[in-house]
């Protein structure tokens, strides 16, 4: 088969037929379109950068060795329904540890200080990163289910209808979730904010 030269115009499910039939560059479309919602979601589920790359690189290997298979569903989902059960099998194995001023190996600083932008000035970026570490640590004490529901939104961009799908869940319990989840953060920031 001639490959197909993958476009931002091509489904993803036509990008997966043409990795399926020889076209490694509809593979690396697809990690492209998916990269930032998936990894940002591992990141925020784990607290480790090392094992949120481990996780998304996982994650894509399991799509690579089941793409013959893919029905024509909700590709999207079907990816989200393969995290849900890798982050699973790693809770499983390892007790996740969320350290956001830890230096990973493979990093030269902070995860915090990473999410600063250089086009601020140092005290923006103070009270950027201020605010980001607030923020991480608030969304660290929700409960799993409550923050995994707020990243999936959140990270993964899902509608309501995708989240229940994926979870297996009822829409009205995604939502139910989703609002506890905003109120608990609210009052944590409100109760950190006055410290």
């Amino acid at each position: 088969m001639k490959p197909v030269i993958p476009d931002e115009q091509m489904t993803d499910a036509e990008l997966l037929f043409a990795y399926s039939k020889g076209d490694v560059a509809a593979m690396d479309c697809l990690v492209g379109r998916y990269r930032q919602a998936f990894f940002s979601w591992f990141l925020g589920m784990t607290g480790s950068r090392a094992d949120a790359e481990d996780l998304f690189q996982d994650l894509w290997v399991r799509v690579i060795r089941n793409a013959d298979r893919f029905e024509n569903v909700s590709f999207r989902a079907w990816m989200w329904q393969i995290a849900r059960n890798l982050l699973i099998d790693f809770r499983r194995k390892k007790k996740p540890s969320v350290s956001l001023d830890a230096v990973e190996d493979d990093e030269d600083q902070p995860l915090l200080e990473q999410l600063v932008s250089p086009d601020r000035s140092p005290a923006e970026d103070l009270e950027q990163a201020d605010l980001a570490r607030l923020a991480m640590r608030a969304v660290g004490q929700l409960p799993a289910v409550q923050r995994e529901i707020f990243l999936m939104r959140v990270q993964g961009d899902l509608s309501f209808s995708e989240i229940a799908e994926t979870l297996k869940i009822p829409l009205n319990t995604a939502l139910g979730r989703m609002h506890d989840a905003t109120t608990k953060l609210r009052l944590i920031m409100a109760k950190e904010m006055k410290k």
